[in-house]
């Protein structure tokens, strides 16, 4: 009888040992796992905590520059300014700032000088020996880029406006005197076009608005970087 028992005991330990650590194993498998994911968890959350610090940490930067501009162009009279003045070559000059906090704007001051001399038949009527019209006329231009919606390898076309003072001289036989013409007077143009950059070079086409001297001008200029900030 006492044999049996113990026979009996021993069966019970070899049936319960491995059920024991086969619990046991689960349960430590399962702890891991849980600790594991937590880990992971933890880890996304200092992770995307970093990226959204990092992304409020780093501000865009407002890159500026001033370029200067030089060049010159073709002034062909409109309205009632062809009756004393041909078309007429001049010069101008224009000092540029960009900056990518404005951009698609660029602002900046231009100035230009004609020249223009008179029709022959306007002299001869008038019993002119010579007549010569001077126009100097400095002031504010606004282009706007066109970039945004005309995509363009080599160039980058834009809107043009400005206003400008002008100051308007003329010159003629001394002594003369010609209605509605005086030796010199200023007046305000307003001037409207349209132009492409083509890597240093602007061409702009523009109609300016000056009572009684209006004028098409088509200038091309070349412009370099002066100053960067």
């Amino acid at each position: 009888m006492n044999t049996l028992n113990f026979k009996f005991i021993l069966l019970l330990l070899v049936l319960v040992t491995p059920l024991s650590l086969i619990s046991q194993y689960s349960f430590t498998n399962a702890e891991q796992i849980k600790m594991i994911s937590v880990k992971q968890n933890s880890n996304s959350k200092v992770n995307l905590f970093a990226d959204t610090l990092k992304k409020k940490l780093v501000t865009k930067r407002s890159i500026s520059a001033l370029f200067l501009g030089v060049g010159g162009g073709l002034s062909v009279p409109a309205g009632q300014f062809t009756e004393t003045a041909n078309p007429s070559f001049g010069i101008m000059g224009k000092l540029d700032f960009a900056s990518t906090g404005i951009f698609p704007f660029v602002i900046g001051g231009e100035i230009n000088y004609y020249a223009y001399n008179s029709p022959d038949e306007f002299r001869t009527v008038n019993l002119l020996t010579g007549y010569r019209t001077k126009i100097l006329s400095f002031g504010l231009n606004i282009d706007y880029s066109l970039s945004g919606f005309i995509r363009s390898s080599f160039t980058m076309p834009y809107l043009s406006v400005d206003v400008k003072s002008n100051t308007i001289k003329r010159e003629f036989d001394a002594g003369r005197e010609i209605e509605g013409l005086v030796p010199s007077e200023s007046g305000v143009s307003v001037g409207a076009g349209f132009g492409f950059t083509m890597f240093i070079l602007d061409f702009t086409v523009k109609y300016n608005y000056l009572k009684n001297n209006s004028y098409v001008s088509v200038t091309t200029k070349t412009k370099i970087p002066v100053i960067r900030f």
